[in-house]
C-alpha cells in the first residue's frame, strides 16, 4: 500500500516537473490570468471623467449621419448652407452630399435654392 501512494506523489512530482520545465501553464495559471483580465477589462470600461467635447461625441457617435445632418438643417428654420452643414458635422463633401441627395429623396428636407437647404 505504500508502494502505490510514494508512486502516486512521485507520479503527480514528475508531472508538475515536468509541467515546470516545459513552461505549461497549469490551471490555476489561466485561473489567475482570467481573473487579472477580468480586473483590467473593468477598469478600461469604467466611466473616465472627460469634458464636453467628448460626451457630444459620444452621443454624435450613437446618432446616424442622417440624423446628425437633419438635426443641423432643422436648427436653422429659413435654412442652411453646405457650408455651414459641413462645419457643423464635421463630414467630407462625398458623405455630406449623399445623405443631402438621400434625405432629399426620402422627402425629409428640400432644397430651397442652389446650396441652402430646409427641413420639411
Amino acid at each position: 500500500m505504500t508502494e502505490n501512494t510514494e508512486l502516486g506523489a512521485n507520479w503527480e512530482g514528475f508531472i508538475k516537473i515536468l509541467l515546470h520545465r516545459l513552461d505549461i501553464p497549469t490551471k490555476e495559471d489561466i485561473n489567475n490570468l482570467h481573473n487579472r483580465l477580468d480586473k483590467l477589462e473593468q477598469l478600461i470600461y469604467q466611466k473616465q471623467p472627460g469634458t464636453k467635447r467628448d460626451a457630444q461625441q459620444q452621443t454624435m457617435k450613437r446618432k446616424s449621419a442622417s440624423s446628425i445632418v437633419l438635426e443641423v438643417i432643422a436648427n436653422h428654420p429659413k435654412g442652411t448652407n453646405f457650408k455651414t452643414i459641413k462645419a457643423a458635422t464635421g463630414f467630407d463633401d462625398k458623405k455630406l452630399r449623399n445623405i443631402i441627395f438621400r434625405l432629399d429623396k426620402i422627402g425629409r428636407i428640400q432644397r430651397v435654392s442652389r446650396g441652402i437647404y430646409q427641413k420639411i
